[in-house]
């Protein structure tokens, strides 16, 4: 059958672009939408003899379903869209600060504070220069964000008992760690060798441990089989691009927001010194 995708062309963009697949060189959303995410400490549980033991490893990964959560050493993945964007927590505020969603991080994308990339520039020509910066810009860190289905096996719940199957459920999953980028990347790079979209395989996820102090968790990809293309893959892309575009608006009404703020702050400021007294100094 056609490997191509009848989709929204009067979008002005390719079906790769749109996906998010980088070529160059080196609305509402759907609240129920699954979040995925890797364990960085490992859960106990209590076994048959009353002991504690490991009922969920670093690495594994964890999905979220409205109120029920699904944890699994290995899963399957078909990746529909993906984006990066900066972003930082802010431990004060208890509120994530970020970017607009975008197909790379070239340029400067706005954020929910009103202004460029966090206050983070594009690259720093030494570690020394990346050493002298202040604290709250090394916190601006690089995600890869991945849009599509993905399916669990054999997952468990926190006290490792069974739980049934989950099965090509549309997800989101922020990556924050570098080797779980690297790894599922190297897989994407690959396909894109071979002239393939990324829905057109899918991609098998092992958790690993990548690194005991503190612990945290990564993924290791490999190819996983062939997908065949259907009539509903239109629909579930569309779905996702609304989703990353409702996405976005959020954090363009959040800049606006605060970009006005700024601007009537230092209005006042500049109205405040013109309001004030001259006063004449005798020499």
């Amino acid at each position: 059958m056609s490997t191509e995708l009848a989709i929204a062309t009067e979008r002005g963009q390719s079906l790769a672009e749109l996906m998010g697949v980088d070529n160059q060189p080196t609305q509402q959303a759907t609240p129920s939408l699954a979040r995925m995410n890797i364990v960085n400490s490992p859960i106990m549980g209590i076994n048959a003899n009353g002991k504690k033991e490991e009922v969920v490893s670093v690495g594994s990964l964890v999905l979220t379903v409205g109120d029920d959560t699904y944890y699994s050493e290995t899963a399957k993945i078909r990746v529909f869209a993906m984006r990066y964007r900066w972003q930082r927590y802010n431990e004060t505020t208890n509120k994530y600060e970020r970017t607009v969603l975008a197909n790379n991080l070239r340029g400067d994308l706005r954020d929910n504070l009103g202004g460029m990339n966090l206050g983070k520039k594009a690259g720093y020509t030494s570690t020394e220069e990346y050493q002298a910066l202040p604290e709250h810009i090394k916190k601006v860190k690089r995600i890869k964000v991945f849009y599509g289905q993905v399916t669990m096996d054999n997952p468990v719940n926190e006290q490792g008992e069974k739980l049934s199957a989950v099965k090509s459920l549309p997800f989101v999953w922020d990556v924050k760690n570098t080797p779980s980028i690297n790894s599922i990347d190297s897989i994407l790079n690959g396909m894109n060798r071979k002239n393939m979209l990324p829905i057109m395989a899918h991609i098998n996820l092992t958790g690993a441990e990548g690194g005991s102090s503190p612990s945290w968790g990564k993924v290791e990809a490999s190819l996983g089989e062939k997908a065949e293309l259907t009539s509903e893959d239109n629909e579930i892309l569309t779905n996702f691009l609304e989703y990353i575009e409702y996405t976005n608006a959020k954090i363009l009404e959040a800049h606006h927001e605060h970009a006005k703020s700024h601007a009537d702050e230092d209005q006042s400021l500049v109205k405040e010194i013109l309001n004030n007294d001259f006063v004449e100094v005798d020499e």
